[in-house]
């Protein structure tokens, strides 16, 4: 699914954000984070505030909404957390739109990784091993703890600890100077851990790792492979500066790996075609995307699956609807309820403007599986590009009553309601979109807005806005004293 509307919210968004103090989202309570708080972050702080920090850097950094890879990245990481000892609460994963090599966790089981580094992992164990050594700095405290010390130095707020989270995951040199000068700290940055929980987080990773059924060997092949790239680059690779990587840690990774059973760990298809996608959409651009995997389709052996796929988006991102048609064809033929498939399948009909085609085929797909992302998401589309808005509204609504947090669903709903001229719930739903994305000031400004579109006699409905105004001027409040 293609949405360029949200791409130019992003913008707009980040653009506003600048202009201000820092701001959080946060759900019926904000963590109590000032004083001493903290020095004693208990499992349920860290909760609060390592979502407040999650939702903060939704709109700070480059994140990629694609409901595929979404599912992709947190099916896998769950799977990894399923076989993680003392997990305190549940994990969500997220993808950062950057092609450096990279992966962060923050408080709170929040982990991000950079979709470079599935562009470049050569199995889909060498991709779990980076998500596993996430896991075990969060389920060990690394984080909870390394924040703990640095409080101890010179309290923290908030703004601090975002701005050299991001920082450091944008620029890892950046970030490690900002937090050395905002906090007087000579050792690492928010994200650069000791030596030694390095070792513990790759100790207990691989035990993950190989627990969840995917191959140890992985680690020292992967951390291998990075520590001899850095060797011929002209600037250290982005991983290498937040997970700082010695010849020891190399070698220690390839002895603890000998103990574990030797196992072949085939790729899974949702692997495989989630980093086809990436390289397609987000790794390359389409004109160079387009020869990459024509050529790859030509040489022997090429005709896979995934370099397919991959050439049947950049040819749908180029608009040669009928080529990439053809090129997915022999793809739906084989797997007609792949998701992958369906949802450039999708496209290339909203390309076509065959939606009659396109409404029938997700009906029968949403009957199937009721509430999925991907079929609800392309489904709605389809259906505002088709002229359907109560179908799409009542689409979306649905999903975000299950997942309140999509961002995706806001911006069409946004959409929807737009197209309908409902003013007032586009407004709201606009409200609700810049409110994930943690700019309290423009949220509620359109709260305002959608209050100014209401007729008069509907009470109940300017009550109910008027109260979630409230609701958010509190919170933003808090969050600028802190």
């Amino acid at each position: 699914m293609q949405n360029p509307a949200v791409k130019t919210f992003f913008a707009i968004c980040l653009l506003s954000l600048s202009s201000y103090a820092p701001f959080a989202q946060a759900q019926s309570q904000l963590p109590d984070i000032g004083g001493s708080a903290f020095s004693t972050l208990t499992p349920e702080k860290e909760k609060q505030l390592g979502d407040v920090l999650m939702r903060q850097t939704r709109g700070r950094l480059p994140m990629v909404y694609d409901p595929l890879l979404d599912e992709y990245i947190n099916a896998l990481g769950n799977r990894l957390v399923a076989r993680a000892n003392d997990v305190k609460f549940p994990f969500k994963f997220y993808w950062v739109n950057n092609r450096q090599i990279n992966a962060f966790a923050t408080l709170g089981g929040n982990i991000a990784s950079h979709t470079g580094t599935l562009a470049v992992a050569e199995s889909e164990s060498e991709f779990a091993s980076v998500m596993a050594h996430e896991i075990a700095h969060v389920t060990q405290r690394h984080i909870a703890r390394f924040v703990e010390a640095q409080n101890q130095r010179a309290p923290l707020t908030i703004a601090g600890l975002l701005g050299a989270i991001v920082l450091a995951t944008v620029n890892p040199e950046a970030g490690m100077a900002a937090m050395m000068a905002s906090q007087g700290a000579a050792q690492q940055s928010a994200i650069n851990f000791t030596r030694s929980n390095e070792q513990e987080a790759d100790r207990i990773g691989m035990t993950i790792l190989s627990e969840a059924g995917f191959d140890p060997n992985a680690v020292p092949t992967f951390f291998g492979r990075l520590a001899e790239q850095s060797r011929f680059a002209n600037q250290q690779l982005a991983f290498l500066q937040t997970h700082p990587l010695s010849q020891a840690r190399v070698a220690d990774t390839r002895l603890r790996a000998q103990q574990f059973p030797q196992r072949f760990v085939p790729d899974s298809m949702d692997f495989t075609l989630s980093q086809a996608r990436v390289l397609a959409r987000y790794h390359h651009n389409t004109q160079d995307a387009l020869v990459i995997f024509k050529r790859r389709l030509a040489e022997p052996g090429g005709n896979t699956r995934a370099n397919r796929y991959a050439l049947a988006i950049a040819l749908l991102d180029g608009k040669d609807y009928a080529a990439a048609l053809e090129m997915l064809k022999p793809l739906m033929e084989q797997d007609p309820h792949n998701l992958y498939y369906l949802d450039v399948y999708t496209d290339i009909l909203i390309g076509q403007q065959r939606f009659d085609e396109a409404l029938e085929l997700l009906q029968q797909e949403y009957l199937l599986r009721p509430n999925n992302q991907v079929v609800t998401l392309n489904y709605a589309n389809v259906a505002v590009k088709a002229g359907s808005y109560p179908l799409a509204i009542h689409l979306l609504r649905n999903l975000l009553y299950h997942k309140d947090d999509n961002i995706l669903a806001y911006d069409l709903l946004a959409e929807a309601y737009k197209k309908q001229e409902d003013f007032a719930r586009y407004y709201e739903a606009r409200a609700d979109l810049f409110y994930q994305m943690a700019n309290y000031p423009k949220a509620i400004d359109d709260l305002n807005e959608a209050l100014n579109h209401l007729k008069p006699e509907a009470r109940l409905e300017n009550r109910r806005l008027e109260a979630k105004k409230r609701q958010w001027q509190a919170e933003f409040e808090r969050l600028q004293r802190m």
